[in-house]
Order: C-alpha cells, then sequence, then structure tokens
C-alpha cells in the first residue's frame, strides 16, 4: 500500500469512527465541551486526558501494588555482623565526661556535648524540673515565632547586663545563631576573609551572605594580613569600596585551639606611631 492510499485508509477511518461516535447519545455535548476546552485551554484537555487514561488503568495499578511485595529496608545480618555488632560498646545510663558501658567499664566519652556534665547537677536538674511545672515544654524555637516569654525577656536582660551591652538577642541553638547573624551584618558586595577551618554553621551563614568570601590560613595572622592587603589592592584598582569583615571562632570546633584574638585585632589594626 502507497502512502497516499494509507493516509486515504486512516483519514476515511477516522470520518467513520467520528460519525459513529456521533450517533451516541450525549455525544454531541461530550464534543462540545472539548473544542471549548480546547480552544480556552489546551493544557488542561491534555491534563485531563491524562487523568482519564489514568482512571481506566486505576485497576491495573491495583492488580500490581497487591502482588508487589517490597523487599526489606535492612538485609539480616550475617554471621559476621553479628559478631561485630556485639563488639560495639553501648553506653548505659546518661552521657557526660565520663560514661558506663555495657561491659561494665567507665571510659572517656569525648563525643558529647556535655563535657560540664551539668546533667549530672542535681541543682540544675531541680530547676528544669520547676520550669518544666511552670512553662511545660518549650517549642525549642526563637520567642518571635512562638510567643516571647518573661523568661526570654529575664534572660536576655541578665546577659546584656553581665557583657555591659545595651541588649542581647537569645537564640534557641548555636547553629542558627551564626548562621542568622552573618548574613545580618554581611550583604552581596561584601568581602568577607574567613579562616580556612571555621565550623560547619560559620560556612553556612557565610554562603546564606552571598558575600565574596576570602580564606586564609588556619590560625596564620601572616596570611591573613597578605589575604587583606591583597583585597585592598584589588579594590583600589577597580577603585571600589566595600565592607570588609574578617570571620574565626573563638575555639575551633573541629580543632579544640583558639584564635589568637589580641594578634588578630593588632595584625588588623596596628598601632599607630606618636
Amino acid at each position: 500500500m502507497e502512502l497516499n492510499e494509507a493516509q486515504a485508509y486512516v483519514q476515511a477511518s477516522l470520518h467513520n469512527l467520528f460519525e459513529a461516535f456521533q450517533r451516541v447519545p450525549g455525544s454531541a455535548v461530550l464534543i462540545r465541551y472539548i473544542q471549548s476546552s480546547y480552544q480556552n485551554d489546551p493544557i488542561r484537555s491534555a491534563i485531563e486526558l491524562v487523568l482519564v487514561i489514568f482512571f481506566l488503568r486505576e485497576d491495573e495499578i491495583d492488580e500490581l501494588v497487591k502482588d508487589w511485595e517490597p523487599e526489606p529496608l535492612v538485609a539480616d545480618q550475617t554471621s559476621f555482623e553479628e559478631n561485630e555488632a556485639e563488639k560495639i560498646p553501648v553506653v548505659v545510663g546518661p552521657t557526660g565526661p565520663k560514661v558506663r558501658l555495657g561491659n561494665g567499664r567507665t571510659v572517656t566519652n569525648l563525643a558529647s556535648y556535655n563535657f560540664y556534665n551539668f546533667n549530672a547537677s542535681e541543682s540544675i536538674k531541680e530547676k528544669a524540673i520547676q520550669t518544666l511545672r511552670t512553662y511545660g515544654v518549650g517549642p525549642c524555637g526563637p520567642p518571635q515565632f512562638y510567643g516571647t516569654q518573661d523568661v526570654h525577656m529575664q534572660t536576655e536582660a541578665d546577659i546584656a547586663s553581665f557583657l555591659g551591652t545595651q541588649s542581647a538577642i537569645v537564640y534557641a541553638h548555636a547553629f542558627s545563631t551564626i548562621t542568622s547573624v552573618i548574613p545580618c551584618f554581611c550583604k552581596r558586595g561584601d568581602v568577607i576573609v574567613a579562616d580556612k577551618m571555621v565550623n560547619y554553621s560559620i560556612r553556612k551563614g557565610l554562603e546564606a551572605s552571598r558575600s565574596s568570601i576570602r580564606w586564609y590560613n588556619h590560625n596564620d595572622m601572616a596570611d591573613l594580613e597578605r589575604i587583606m592587603k591583597k583585597v585592598a589592592e584589588e579594590q583600589a584598582k577597580k577603585k571600589i569600596l566595600t565592607r570588609r569583615f574578617v570571620v574565626t571562632e573563638g575555639l575551633f570546633e573541629m580543632l579544640g585551639d583558639c584564635s589568637d584574638l589580641p594578634k588578630l585585632v593588632s595584625s588588623l589594626f596596628p598601632p599607630v606611631p606618636a
């Protein structure tokens, strides 16, 4: 069969099919609806067609769901894995600088934030119980989101008094603090010179600031000074003036060492000769 003959045959078949459909009661209403829908919103018609096809296949899908047997999320342990699991130390009781394991040994815990062992303080436990009885379980979020309470305001006032500042802001978590504060001060176009070993939360704050980030070697004041001079020279050539910030940590989370703040300040602001 030639191409022209095939096209003619298809057109004739479609014409016969359309005429047969028109003889079905209610077909005229359906045809008008499809025509008006296509003219006004062809995408809607396509979506409705897909839904109709999906509805016709719903029974088939139900059958497939009944026949489907999901595999276990975790495979059964081998004998070797079971023996290895028995060797994993399990902490029994509260965590702190010293913890007791399931085998009865007491060891030093280097993976706990409770390094001051405040959890074992009876006075703190009693205060926590009184607070729960008075205020209930907190939502663990900023007071502006969940309602400011008197304890929030009193804590901020106590911190401001201790630090000698006009006011203070309390955050629910250290991670949210630094990731919020950095973007508040640093904006697009600013230059931030940061220590290469700052923690993850600081890095996310730097990313959120959309500032230009330069890195200096960890606790290397000479390298910091070199980077700052290079930034100043680049800005002088381009005849632009942007704000510059230095970001570091007081006590580095990933290494445990401290930044030399006096040396850092003196390298950035050398004393003016008399």
